[in-house]
C-alpha cells in the first residue's frame, strides 16, 4: 500500500463525518500520516448581498471551529491532525487545499443529509476528482433508516374490506400493479389477499369475497425491522409480501421486489 503523509478529509459536522474521519484515521496510523480536517462553510456572494452574507458566513465559520476540533479529536484519537475551516465553494476550496498541502490522499463523504454534506450528492466529489492529481477515496453514507423496512416499504397501501368481492380485488391489483392486498376491518388488519389466492379461485370469483379466501395467519414486520430480517422471512415462508404494522396500525407493505432492490443497492 502507498505511504500517505498528508491526508485531506473534508467533513460536515453531522453524523456523515464519522465514517470519513475513522477511515482517514485508520489509513493515517498505517502510514504515520497527518490528517488535515477541512470544513467548508458554503457561501456564494453576489452584488448588494455581499457585506451581509459575508459577515454572516464569517460568524458561522467562527462558531464551528470548536465543534470541528472536538469532532476530529473524538474520531481521530492519537493521529496527528490539523483542523481548519474555510468559506466559499466546497469543490474549489477542497481542490485548492489539496494542492496547497499537497495532499497524498483525499477521503471524503459522498452523501449526507444537511449542511455541507448536501453538496456531496455527486457533483462536488466529481469536481474534486477531475481537478486533483492525488487519489480520492469516497465513503458512501446512508441515511440512518436506509437499512430498515420503513425506507423501502410502500406506505399507506391500498386495502380492501373482508366483504369486498374478488373481482374488485382483481381490478385494484391490476391498476396498482401489485400482487397483494391487505384486508382491513374497522381499522385493523385481518388478512392479506394475494394473486395466488385469486388464481386458485378463478372459476368462482364473482361469488367469493375477500374473507373467504384471504390468509388470516399473518406474518408481519414493523417499520424498524431490518431489510435483511424481512428478506429472510419472505424466503423462509415463501411469501411475496409482508404487511408493516406500527403497533396495531397498518402503515405499509413491503414486497419481495422492494427488498430485492434494497439488497442490491445496499450490498
Amino acid at each position: 500500500m502507498a505511504a500517505f503523509k498528508k491526508i485531506l478529509c473534508p467533513v460536515d459536522l453531522d453524523s456523515s463525518a464519522r465514517n470519513a474521519l475513522e477511515l482517514a484515521g485508520d489509513l493515517a496510523r498505517q502510514s504515520d500520516a497527518e490528517v488535515h480536517v477541512l470544513h467548508v462553510v458554503p457561501v456564494v456572494l453576489r452584488g448588494e448581498d455581499l457585506p451581509a452574507l459575508g459577515n454572516l458566513a464569517k460568524r458561522q465559520q467562527e462558531e464551528v471551529k470548536a465543534d470541528l476540533a472536538e469532532l476530529a479529536s473524538h474520531y481521530l484519537g492519537n493521529v496527528h491532525w490539523i483542523a481548519e475551516t474555510a468559506l466559499g465553494d466546497p469543490a474549489v476550496i477542497i481542490v485548492a487545499s489539496a494542492k496547497r498541502l499537497p495532499a497524498d490522499l483525499i477521503v471524503m463523504s459522498t452523501h449526507g443529509r444537511r449542511g455541507f454534506s448536501r453538496f456531496f450528492l455527486g457533483s462536488v466529489a466529481e469536481a474534486v476528482m477531475s481537478e486533483v492529481s492525488c487519489p480520492v477515496l469516497t465513503v458512501k453514507i446512508y441515511p440512518a433508516d436506509r437499512f430498515l423496512v420503513r425506507h423501502w416499504m410502500t406506505p399507506h397501501p391500498i386495502t380492501i374490506t373482508p366483504a369486498e368481492r374478488l373481482p374488485k380485488a382483481v381490478v385494484l391489483m391490476q391498476e396498482g400493479k401489485f400482487r397483494s392486498l391487505p384486508v382491513v376491518a374497522d381499522g385493523r388488519l385481518v388478512g392479506i389477499l394475494t394473486d395466488r389466492d385469486i388464481r386458485t379461485h378463478l372459476s368462482s370469483l364473482d361469488s367469493l369475497t375477500a374473507d373467504q379466501v384471504m390468509t388470516t395467519k399473518l406474518i408481519t414486520v414493523t417499520p424498524r425491522t431490518s431489510v435483511w430480517d424481512a428478506a429472510r422471512l419472505l424466503s423462509e415462508r415463501k411469501i411475496g409480501a409482508l404487511p408493516v404494522l406500527d403497533g396495531d396500525t397498518l402503515v405499509g407493505i413491503v414486497s419481495t421486489t422492494d427488498l430485492l432492490k434494497a439488497c442490491i443497492e445496499l450490498q
